[in-house]
């Protein structure tokens, strides 16, 4: 079977945000591009993720033509590849409809920057892409637009998108990114908030990203 130690990990990655809760019923979609090949293994439309096999992911390339499989892929998969093509850093893109995350994304203006993990992740405030149809070349175009060199993006009245170095890394950025939004969801129903300010956030983002974690 092609790559199916890299379809196993979209499996693999698929169930972990189900447990994590970042996603109901069939809702989100998750790839992972091989390097050596370049071929990207998405999750299919509308398959429950605990009865996946790794026959059921679909590999296509970067124009959106199934390399490998018989389902049909996720309808976003044009939103994947559109990532893929514009950042050559990625090879892990993780997209889910977490509820605080989805909350923000529909509001105006983003989603605050409060807690030093959202600033170790973005740097910022977490910026929101306009709402288009799902499944559209629109929506792939916009999304991939708005998230610029972050790893992180809001997808107006939709869910939330999380690109990164490996679709582990992206998992992890998802889990991040939802309990900051939880976090500042509640701080606002608390009352006035200290947001970051962009200085600072640039700096714990530089900071992350040179002294987290191992070498």
């Amino acid at each position: 079977m092609l790559l199916e130690k890299e379809r196993k990990k979209v499996i693999e990655i698929a169930l972990n945000i189900k447990k994590e809760k970042l996603i109901p019923l069939t809702f989100g979609n998750f790839s992972l591009r091989d390097p050596e090949t370049g071929y990207v293994c998405i999750t299919p439309s509308g398959m429950p993720y605990d009865t996946l096999h790794p026959s059921d992911i679909v590999v296509v390339n970067l124009d959106n033509e199934i390399v490998d499989g018989e389902r049909r892929p996720s309808i976003e998969m044009p939103l994947h590849t559109a990532m893929y093509r514009k950042r050559s850093d990625v090879n892990g893109v993780v997209h889910t409809h977490s509820t605080y995350c989805t909350a923000w994304a529909c509001r105006d203006g983003g989603m605050p920057c409060i807690t030093s993990e959202a600033a170790g992740l973005v740097g910022g405030k977490i910026r929101c892409a306009k709402f288009v149809p799902p499944g559209s070349d629109g929506l792939a175009e916009a999304t991939s637009e708005a998230i610029g060199d972050d790893k992180v993006v809001l997808m107006g009245n939709h869910g939330v998108i999380c690109i990164d170095e490996t679709i582990d890394k992206a998992f992890n950025d998802a889990i991040i990114v939802e309990e900051s939004a939880k976090v500042a969801f509640v701080a606002y129903q608390m009352g006035e908030v200290n947001t970051l300010e962009e200085q600072m956030c640039e700096f714990l983002k530089e900071d992350t990203d040179k002294n987290y974690g191992q070498k």
